[in-house]
């Protein structure tokens, strides 16, 4: 068997997952899917206008980190301190309540 390096086979990978995908290559692929993401320097949410991250997202996130609890721990903590740098009005204890208080203990 050849040896064949490690981003070639990730290469391949995506290439077969993209041309698995129904999806694939449809232009407005996304249309009408309402993206929950933060609209900065506000951080408002792109999908309903809400604070971020909305109760939406939050659901979204903890589904999609449910098995990896400790990584949706720091990716929110990543996005506390950018929100912290871009909403300086805003008291620390308010933005940690918004961005960490609703994770699971």
């Amino acid at each position: 068997m050849e040896e064949v390096a490690p981003d070639v086979r990730v290469r391949r990978a995506m290439a077969l997952r993209r041309a698995a995908s129904a999806h694939y290559g449809r232009a407005g692929s996304l249309a009408g899917v309402n993206l929950h993401s933060p609209l900065r320097p506000s951080w408002t949410c792109t999908g309903c206008s809400a604070p971020w991250p909305c109760q939406t997202r939050r659901g979204q996130l903890l589904a999609s980190f449910d098995s990896t609890p400790v990584s949706l721990t720091l990716l929110m903590g990543g996005y506390f301190i950018d929100a912290a740098q871009d909403l300086h009005a805003e008291s620390a204890s308010a933005l940690y309540q918004r961005f960490m208080g609703w994770l699971k203990q």
